[in-house]
């Protein structure tokens, strides 16, 4: 048969509207994602990658796939290609994020045009995309990265499932529910804030299907969703083989099962009042700012027309907003933001509906400029906090750690958010300063830590064999789920760690950072040396040969990480200061002082908004420090430079 060549194929509005989307939000996320490792898990989460490993819980194996394969089919620095994903992910996710909103203004506008439809979709998604929560998952390599593509893409076709449920409307087309719960195991796979979706889906479906006939149909969809977790095996195949990261040791049917629950960080949540007042004051402050406050507007006007003409789907996305505001209040952890894309999710797809209501009443010029201006107003108080092309300061503050270090040092650490995790990623992925032993006395307290201790360096736990061993022995009840003492675990603890490093100093030099000399408890001097202090067992005299270090502010952003990475280099160098002046070397300390004043961000505490958790008091002790600091004879404050 031949071609009809005068009517050219063309893509439905929708998918047009989904691909522009998804290009613009692209080049804006590429020009501001982050060159190198950033603050909190990315380092840890690309070393994971890289080695195919298993990271924290609850493992994010489809994420540690996908990376692993990008990272080894394209030829660039490994860093720079996860973070890429990130934003290539995130950008799909609007482009989701339009589809969607297509499929949500087509149930309730009164005329359902494909494509006036499919612009204010496109307009409403990239709206979504410039909120800051949802831009800030494009700058790293990071799991909520995936969980923004898979929101969007469950809830769609969710949606579509329950048009096919038998004896509803659309029942009898090609069937969307498997793929619906293919796509909800994925993303549980991704992430299990997945879950805080349930009450709003549940809600939706039970209005629309009743109880029975939902329980048949969502029992239906059972295999479907099973094959969905099955990324969830890599993780006890992996451990078996004893991969470099082996965080759980799930290759034990209870290591498996406390690490997909998550176990670990159960404490973390609804655990006090305080938490939930630092919270969510935080949130109280952040919504209105993440919409651009007449974002807010545009959302309360679409929730009004649901209100009239969808109830059942305008409280499905209410409840969306609600339980994740309520988790995230009850969760004791400074990375708040990314919880919060429930909330920005719903506020989304209610502006975009807003968007609707104003076509409907003014004209689609009214609409369409009333978008734009949004995306823009957006675009201008979000870019400074989301632009992290220039943030170098944990890659710097780890490359400095591990190259002012003596060969072969142990160094203790607890500075997870700031170097631990960072320096995975360079020790196992760009072989920087293998030879130094990082170990964290918080980690130690898991038997798997010990395990995988004992695996990358061998000979350093070989001399305190005993009392490993009775430390796993003590621990093992714990993990069993067994009947278990503390003060056994604890008192085991305490034996192991301190012999760790006793051994250790017979041969090697050991080092601990200022946060982690509480976990030694031997009779030693600390003395500081660069950005770490020494562990000596006697008290004279070392001088400090640390290298040069390279240092760049951050401009324009301050929160408790960044005043915190300032301090690190601070303190260590007033401790110093007090070292040498201790000794009698007067000079050497004023210029030590100087290097400590060079570091002072000049924090105004007036302009620094809510924060999650404990980030205003970070900044705060970062500033008292800096206030309290001895000036060098002059009293100026230099601005931020290198040493």
């Amino acid at each position: 048969m031949a071609l009809n060549r005068s009517r050219p194929i063309t893509a439905p509005p929708a998918i047009v509207a989904a691909a522009a989307s998804f290009a613009v939000t692209l080049c804006l996320y590429l020009t501001t994602m982050n060159r190198t490792i950033g603050f909190i898990d990315r380092g840890e989460l690309a070393a994971t990658a890289w080695t195919l490993g298993i990271p924290h819980p609850t493992g994010y194996p489809t994420l540690t796939l996908l990376g692993w394969l990008v990272t080894h089919l394209i030829p660039l620095r490994p860093v720079l290609v996860l973070n890429a994903l990130a934003a290539v992910l995130v950008a799909a996710a609007v482009g989701a994020f339009t589809l969607l909103v297509d499929d949500v203004l087509g149930r309730v506008a009164l005329q359902s045009e494909p494509r006036p439809r499919a612009v204010l979709s496109a307009l409403g998604a990239t709206l979504t995309g410039v909120s800051a929560t949802w831009w800030e998952q494009a700058n790293g390599y990071e799991a909520y990265a995936l969980q923004a593509l898979l929101l969007p893409l469950t809830v769609l076709l969710f949606l579509r499932w329950t048009d096919q449920v038998p004896g509803s409307a659309a029942a009898g087309a090609r069937p969307v529910g498997p793929w619906f719960a293919l796509t909800l195991g994925l993303a549980f796979t991704a992430h299990l804030t997945t879950v805080l979706l349930a009450p709003a889906l549940i809600v939706f479906a039970w209005n629309r299907l009743g109880g029975m006939r939902l329980l048949r149909a969502a029992l239906r969809l059972v295999p479907a969703f099973l094959a969905g977790l099955l990324p969830y095996a890599l993780l006890p195949l992996r451990s078996a083989q004893g991969p470099r990261f082996d965080w759980g040791g799930t290759h034990t049917l209870n290591g498996f099962l406390d690490h997909v629950s998550g176990r670990e960080f159960r404490g973390w949540m609804f655990a006090d009042a305080e938490t939930w007042l630092r919270q969510a004051r935080f949130l109280a402050y952040r919504l209105p700012w993440d919409t651009a406050w007449a974002g807010l507007l545009a959302a309360a006007i679409g929730a009004g027309l649901l209100a009239r003409r969808s109830r059942a789907l305008g409280a499905a996305l209410a409840l969306v907003i609600v339980v994740a505001a309520l988790y995230a209040c009850g969760y004791r952890i400074r990375e708040l933001e990314p919880y919060l894309l429930g909330c920005i999710f719903g506020l989304g797809l209610f502006a975009s509906v807003g968007l609707l209501a104003i076509r409907e009443r003014f004209g689609p010029a009214a609409a369409v400029t009333c978008g734009l201006l949004l995306i823009a107003l957006n675009v201008s108080v979000h870019w400074r906090e989301c632009d992290e092309s220039g943030n170098r300061l944990v890659e710097d503050l780890t490359l400095n750690q591990l190259r002012s270090l003596p060969p072969r040092t142990l160094l203790f650490t607890r500075q997870w958010d700031y170097f631990l995790a960072s320096s995975f990623y360079f020790q196992e992925v760009e072989g920087t300063r293998r030879d130094v032993v990082v170990v964290s006395p918080d980690l130690l307290r898991f038997g798997w830590y010990v395990d995988e201790l004992e695996r990358r360096a061998p000979g350093l736990v070989l001399g305190v064999s005993d009392e490993a061993r009775r430390y796993r022995a003590a621990l093992r009840p714990f993990e069993r789920h067994d009947r278990f003492d503390p003060a056994t675990i604890a008192a085991a603890y305490r034996v192991f760690v301190d012999s760790l490093a006793a051994c250790a100093l017979r041969d090697r030099p050991v080092f601990c950072t200022p946060e982690a000399q509480d976990a030694l408890h031997g009779p030693w001097t600390l003395v500081p040396i660069g950005l770490a202090l020494q562990v000596r067992a006697d008290s004279a005299y070392v001088d400090d040969i640390s290298p040069p270090y390279r240092f760049e502010p951050w401009p324009g952003h301050m929160d408790g990480f960044v005043a915190t990475i300032h301090w690190i280099y601070a303190s260590a160098f007033g401790a110093r200061a007090a070292y040498e002046r201790a000794h009698g070397r007067v000079g050497l300390a004023r210029r030590y002082l100087d290097l400590a004043a060079r570091l002072d961000p000049h924090v105004q505490l007036s302009r620094i908004p809510p924060l999650p958790l404990d980030g205003n008091a970070l900044v705060a002790q970062a500033a008292g420090f800096f206030n309290g600091l001895e000036r060098p004879a002059g009293g100026s404050r230099p601005a931020a430079g290198r040493r």
